[in-house]
């Protein structure tokens, strides 16, 4: 199971809810690093997630068709949230998101934890990594797209421990076969380890047994190519908020490690 990430999702929420009561209006409205999106429209995100499991609001009834494209839909349930105020996207968030919160342990123990659910867009998973994806999601729109070094929102964060980090990087790696297909699969030319250091520090190797499979990761070493990286930098460089090589070392096939870093976008 991954209880600590109950724990690290438990941490970023608050985290979220005391940036966003900070915030002054134009602060709401900053173009914020998730493109197209301002910062009232990551908190009108994060709280549709929250109020999915518990009350949906609606599209109207003469809203399009939603698209396939998982982003897409973000945007449609977000564009419905335009005309809101500021305190009423928060409530929205605040509320909603408490409530999931008190559903989320039960995730945790059985019957439900190795339950298998189908993100759709994303993959399928058990029931208990639902927190690890929710902590991931706080934490890149809180310390990428809202603060950070290219958020607008100038606020001092507390660095994530590794207790917070790595239920992160778990989930990058459980999502990692499953959200990109072939074209993730054939960007692999060499067994590949990634090798990260400091907060969430842990060791993940990349392999694709079947040639006509699909890719398979295991918490070990022993790649022919080892990329090193911070793993705070893996959790932007893996979702495309930057540049892989600026924040990495490689120790083999130069060529191999670049098709599949630069290829690799978990979202």
């Amino acid at each position: 199971m991954t209880v600590e990430a109950v724990a690290a999702l438990t941490t970023f929420q608050g985290r979220i809810i005391e940036i966003a009561s900070s915030l002054r209006e134009p602060e709401w409205n900053a173009p914020s690093a998730s493109p197209g999106w301002q910062v009232r429209d990551i908190i009108s995100h994060l709280a549709v997630g929250a109020r999915a499991l518990i009350d949906p609001l609606p599209l109207p009834d003469d809203a399009v068709q939603p698209p396939d494209n998982r982003e897409r839909q973000h945007d449609m349930h977000v564009a419905l949230r335009r005309s809101w105020t500021s305190a009423e996207v928060l409530e929205e968030f605040r509320s909603f998101a408490a409530q999931r919160l008190d559903r989320i342990p039960a995730f945790q123990k059985e019957p439900l934890a190795s339950n298998e659910i189908e993100i759709p867009g994303l993959g399928t998973y058990p029931m208990h990594a639902v927190a690890n994806a929710l902590a991931f999601d706080y934490y890149c729109h809180l310390y990428h797209d809202i603060c950070g070094p290219d958020g607008p929102i100038d606020r001092d964060l507390a660095e994530p421990t590794h207790d917070e980090l790595y239920p992160i990087v778990q989930w990058m790696m459980w999502g990692l076969p499953q959200m990109q297909g072939p074209e993730l699969d054939n960007a692999l030319f060499a067994p590949l380890t990634l090798d990260l250091t400091g907060p969430g520090a842990s060791t993940w190797t990349i392999t694709r047994p079947d040639p006509e499979g699909g890719l398979v990761v295991t918490e070990t070493g022993g790649g022919d190519v080892v990329v090193t990286s911070a793993a705070s930098d893996f959790v932007s460089w893996g979702t495309h908020r930057s540049r892989w090589y600026h924040s990495c070392t490689v120790d083999g096939d130069q060529a191999a490690a670049t098709a599949f870093c630069a290829t690799l976008d978990i979202v």
